[in-house]
This record gives C-alpha cells, sequence and structure tokens, in this order.
C-alpha cells in the first residue's frame, strides 16, 4: 500500500517549503526546528482575519495545469469589512459562513497538494493512523506465487486453495478499507478541528469504535492469519487450513469491539446522515474524502457498515473452505476443526444479535416510557388522602420484571387505539399498550405523542382474553389472587385484523 502523503526527504527549503511548514505539510526528518525557525513543529496557524492564502488556478477548461506559487498577503481595508462582498457588517453570521467555507476549501486544497499534516503521538496512537505505508498489510496475487507444485495439484485442491486464499485476501482488503476510516477521514477531521474548523461535528460519534476495530483485526491477521501465509511462503507448500484454529477457536474474546458497535452503528449511520444534510462545511469535507485517491471510491456510509458487513462473512468464507477440502485422510480432523470454528463464529454472531435486539428492545421501552405520562387512576377526596396516595401514584416501566431472570427485559409488543367499555357505561376511546408483563389503559392527551394511565395495570399473568361474536371485538378479564374477577373490559377493535394481533400477541406474552 502506498503511503498516504509525501515521503520524507530530508530537510524542506526555500519559499514553497516555508509555506508547506506554515500551513501543516509534512515536516523535516529532524526532531529539532532548523536553525533560525522561532516555530514549534508543525508551524505557525495563522489568523485567518490577517491572512489569507491565495492558490490562483490557470483558466480555461477549468482544469489546473499545476499549482503556482503560493503567496501570502494582507487583505485590502475594503475587502476585510465584507461590504465588497455585499454582506453587512464585519461580524455578520452570513460573512462567517463564507469566510468557514473559504478557509475549509483552502485548507482542503492544501491537504490534497502537500499531503495531511501529522497529528500529536497521542492521537495518532488512539485512533490507529497510520504513519506511511502499511508493509504487513501486502500480499502476492495469487497462491500459485507462492506454492511450487501447484501445476501438479488436482482440481479440488486448487479449489480449496483458491477458498483459503478468498479468506486471506479478503481480510487484507478489509483492513485497508478500515485504515481509509482512520488515516483520510478521521485524521482529516481532526486537523481541520485544531484550526477551528468543523469542531461542532463529533469524530467519537462518527468513528470511536472503528479503532478498537481495527486493533482487533490486526491481532487476528498477525497471529491468526499471518502465520498460514507465512508458512507456505517459506515451504512452497499449499496453505494448511487446519493451521487456522488458532485465529478462530478464540473469535469470540478477540472481536468483542463488534458488540459496541453493532449497538451503535443505526446512530452512527443517522449521525453521519444528519450531519451532511445540514451541515454544509462538513457535506464539502465528505465530498472531498469521497473523491480521494486514497479512498477507492467509497463513500461514507459504505465505509461504516463495512465492519457489519465483514463480521458476517466469516462463517460463508469458513464453509467454503470446508466443502473444497478434498483429502479423505484429513477430511474427519478437518470436519471437527473447521466445524468447531464455524461454530464458534456463529455462536458469536448469535450474541451480537441478541445485544442489539436488546439494546432495540430497550430504546423503544424508553422512548414508550416518556410517552406515557403519570399514574393517576384514583382521585384523592382531600389534601391528607393525596398527601398519602401520592408516593403510590408513579409507575416506573424500566424496573425490572419481577420473578424472571435479570436477562429477560420489558418489551413493547403492542399498541394501538381501541373503544372499551366497562359495565353498562358507553363506549370510550383509549390507547393500548401491551408489554411483555402488563397491559396499560391509556387515554391520549391533547399532544399527540403523550398518553395517560387511566385505569390500573392488567397484569397478564392474572389476564384473560376471550372473542366475542362480533368479529371486532373481544373480552379482557382481569383475575384476583382467588381467580376471581377483578375487573372486566370489551374492547372493540378497528377491524377484525386488528382483534386477531392483539389476541396472538398477549397470548404469546403469556
Amino acid at each position: 500500500m502506498q503511503a498516504f502523503g509525501p515521503p520524507n526527504e530530508g530537510p524542506l527549503q526555500g519559499l514553497v517549503a516555508s509555506r508547506i511548514e506554515t500551513y501543516g505539510g509534512r515536516h523535516s526528518t529532524s526532531a529539532q526546528s532548523p536553525a533560525g525557525n522561532i516555530y514549534p513543529r508543525g508551524g505557525p496557524v495563522l489568523d485567518p482575519s490577517r491572512r489569507r492564502l491565495h492558490v490562483p488556478f490557470a483558466k480555461g477548461s477549468g482544469q489546473t495545469r499545476g499549482p503556482s506559487p503560493l503567496t501570502l498577503r494582507e487583505p485590502e481595508p475594503e475587502k476585510r469589512h465584507g461590504s465588497h462582498f455585499g454582506l453587512g457588517p464585519p461580524h455578520s453570521p452570513k460573512l462567517k459562513e463564507v469566510t468557514k467555507a473559504h478557509e475549509l476549501e483552502v485548507r482542503l486544497h492544501t491537504f490534497s497538494m502537500f499531503g495531511m499534516p501529522r497529528l500529536p503521538p497521542e492521537d495518532r496512537r488512539y485512533w490507529e493512523i497510520g504513519d506511511g505505508g502499511d508493509s504487513g498489510l501486502t500480499m502476492e496475487k495469487s497462491w500459485k506465487e507462492l506454492v511450487l507444485g501447484h501445476k501438479e495439484m488436482n482440481r479440488e485442491l486448487c479449489h480449496q486453495q483458491e477458498a483459503l486464499w478468498e479468506l486471506l485476501t479478503t481480510e487484507l482488503i478489509f483492513l485497508r478499507k478500515l485504515k481509509i476510516v482512520t488515516d483520510l477521514l478521521a485524521a482529516g477531521l481532526l486537523n481541520l478541528q485544531r484550526v477551528g474548523l468543523l469542531t461542532d461535528v463529533s469524530a467519537e460519534t462518527l468513528f470511536g469504535t472503528i479503532p478498537k476495530l481495527i486493533r482487533a483485526h490486526r491481532s487476528f491477521w498477525e497471529e491468526g492469519l499471518q502465520p498460514v501465509l507465512e508458512e507456505t511462503r517459506t515451504s512452497g507448500q499449499p496453505l494448511d487450513p487446519v493451521s487456522l484454529q488458532n485465529g478462530f477457536l478464540t473469535f469470540g474474546q478477540r472481536f468483542q469491539p463488534y458488540v459496541q458497535y453493532c449497538l451503535r452503528v443505526k446512530q452512527t449511520m443517522a449521525y453521519a446522515r444528519e450531519q451532511q444534510d445540514t451541515n454544509p462545511l462538513f457535506h464539502t469535507f465528505v465530498q472531498w474524502c469521497e473523491k480521494h485517491k486514497r479512498s477507492g471510491r467509497q463513500t461514507l456510509g459504505d465505509l461504516l457498515i463495512k465492519p457489519h458487513q465483514r463480521v458476517t462473512k466469516y462463517p460463508l468464507l469458513l464453509q467454503a473452505v470446508l466443502k473444497r477440502s478434498p483429502e479423505p485422510q484429513a477430511q474427519e480432523a478437518l470436519n471437527a476443526m473447521v466445524g468447531t470454528q464455524i461454530a464458534a463464529v456463529e455462536s458469536f454472531l448469535r450474541h451480537i444479535n441478541g445485544q442489539v435486539r436488546q439494546g432495540e428492545e430497550l430504546e423503544s421501552l424508553v422512548t414508550a416510557a416518556q410517552r406515557i405520562g403519570p399514574y393517576e387512576v384514583l382521585e384523592p377526596s382531600n389534601e391528607e388522602v393525596e398527601k398519602n396516595l401520592r408516593p403510590f401514584s408513579t409507575l416506573d416501566l424500566m424496573t425490572p420484571i419481577l420473578g424472571v431472570a435479570p436477562e429477560h427485559t420489558r418489551q413493547l409488543l403492542l399498541e394501538g387505539p381501541v373503544r372499551v367499555k366497562e359495565g353498562r357505561e358507553g363506549k370510550l376511546d383509549v390507547y393500548l399498550f401491551l408489554f411483555s408483563d402488563v397491559l396499560l389503559v391509556t387515554k391520549p392527551q391533547r399532544r399527540a405523542d403523550r398518553a395517560k394511565v387511566i385505569r390500573p395495570p392488567l397484569m397478564l399473568e392474572k389476564l384473560v382474553c376471550r372473542p366475542l361474536r362480533d368479529p371486532q371485538s373481544f373480552l379482557l378479564i382481569h383475575l384476583t389472587e382467588f381467580q376471581c374477577v377483578s375487573s372486566a373490559l370489551t374492547v372493540h377493535c378497528p377491524s377484525s385484523t386488528d382483534r386477531v394481533r392483539w389476541l396472538e400477541k398477549t397470548l404469546q406474552a403469556q
């Protein structure tokens, strides 16, 4: 892989060199600044209000014919006050937007010309930003370059080698794409934030879990996959699928960062879309990154979803290796070994899916709890009674379900409007919330997103549902501890299909 940015060829000299240093280009190889240079490593950050970087382009077809020398010029007085642009006073929001947009374009153009400025060592270590080319992430074009006797191999064994080679090469390709996120997108954003641009964009929200994934996949490559490749490079013998077990049997422990990534990926994607839709400067930055030669035409959304796509492919890649392994004498051992690996990977994926599902259920529960208002099903006769009732007039849907293991959390199963009738009273329009352990009868409030509980909670373990002759109606019977009727409601649904859904979901929950 090519290094990102120009190579270090020695100390920079001359006027252009000083401009490179000033605007965050590459540095000299010496640890100390050259004699006479009073600025620290990286050069001074110029105040945009005092100086501007003018980068003239050749006129004509619209294509640049090469960069002209960079010149620093003090702005003319009338331009400094914004009247030249017709944008109002010097500190107007519109003028600041134009200034920020212009400064962003200049910075991005400078990145394109001179490479990405180096970040402080602690940032580079945290974000796993490479210091140049990834020499360890290279492979030959084909396994046939390594296996000496490939011409004499039978067709089945060649297919096995192809399957193993696909596993190895796709792992390296994926690692390189992760490095695009850190070495281009994250590094670019952090560099811009150091000069006061895009400070309202959270790099942690966008890319926070990517460095952990890079560390996990680097470890997986170096300890689990690269030894298989190196063994073939040394011996010239075919790639050995049995050697993969060291990497895959510890798959679950190694790739724990994927749990956090998968829990956050929906929010991350939504945040990226929101920023691109509402933040013109961020949109400009993302467009520059996506057009950069390093990105390989990958969009921001493509790069953020790549880890989810990769982790689900490992069982398929292992199945292909197992299916194309022909040797009868090794087939039984290989079946046991690869089968164990596949089981380990699939078990981890089920764990991730369970965590994601639990997170989504919790998010749905939190949203529902925020919509349901105070629990005031009794009207106190006086202030003294109200004072004594107040501690028992709360309904906390976030408390654990009694009598079950902690991993069984409350879930919102179904909700919707119905009409109910209690006794001889007329029908009342209500809104039902069916949770995994309780049914709430609420009354919509003036605000469409709010509801008020108007009946005591109906615990599902004490609830009996009976369909009525009317295809849209059913009876809810709430029992006491002695299996006697505590209350009964006749529920009329908008349609017969709705009645079926309410009865099925209630039965499933019970």
